[in-house]
């Protein structure tokens, strides 16, 4: 395969696919996740997006394999975004975790999906490597190389559980408190970082 410097310029007919391909793609994930925002994730159907969208039943199937292909697609975007926005935090854990949180309250309906809250079903075979990118982003804070130092679930897992618990009502509170407590507990799990593996002596 020629390198990427070598390959030749798509031509204006191939430009044009992709172009289309593209805004195709983009109307039905918009559709989707539009219809999820109203009606809830099990409402997501390949029939329902074409109703949606004003196509036959077998338009949404020349983009997407089916509904998994779509909720996979919204779980890499994501997954994608949040590792985003905790690495444009500012370096430091309690900044990264806090940032985690934010993208949770402020993205409801993905966040539950990328998780499989609410009963959303994605095939977890399928999405076994999107949450790396998270995992990363707290290793390199952390100064890590290992992805199974447990410090990474334990923060990761925190900042889940609070913003899940938010998200089914068992935590009713405000942001402000919701932060308030993510705070304090980043600070409990970082005091002690000469036991980084968990063993006991």
């Amino acid at each position: 395969m020629a390198p990427d410097a070598q390959r030749p310029e798509p031509s204006p007919s191939q430009q044009r696919r992709d172009r289309e391909r593209a805004e195709a793609r983009a109307t039905i994930l918009a559709a989707a996740r539009d219809l999820a925002r109203t009606e809830g994730w099990d409402a997501v159907s390949m029939r329902r997006l074409a109703d949606r969208i004003g196509y036959s039943a077998n338009f949404a199937y020349r983009y997407f394999k089916g509904r998994d292909d779509i909720l996979l697609a919204f779980v890499r975007d994501g997954f994608a975004r949040l590792a985003d926005a905790m690495s444009a935090a500012g370096g430091s854990l309690e900044a990264a975790t806090a940032a985690y949180l934010d993208f949770a309250l402020d993205e409801p309906d993905l966040y539950q999906v990328m998780y499989g809250l609410g009963g959303v079903r994605v095939p977890a075979a399928a999405t076994e490597d999107e949450g790396a990118g998270v995992g990363a982003v707290i290793a390199g804070i952390l100064g890590v190389t290992d992805p199974y130092d447990d410090r990474i679930a334990r923060l990761w897992a925190t900042a889940h559980g609070l913003a899940a618990l938010h998200a089914i009502g068992k935590l009713p509170v405000d942001r402000a408190h919701l932060h308030k407590l993510l705070s304090a507990s980043v600070a409990d799990l970082t005091r002690d970082t000469s036991n980084p593996r968990g063993a006991t002596s």
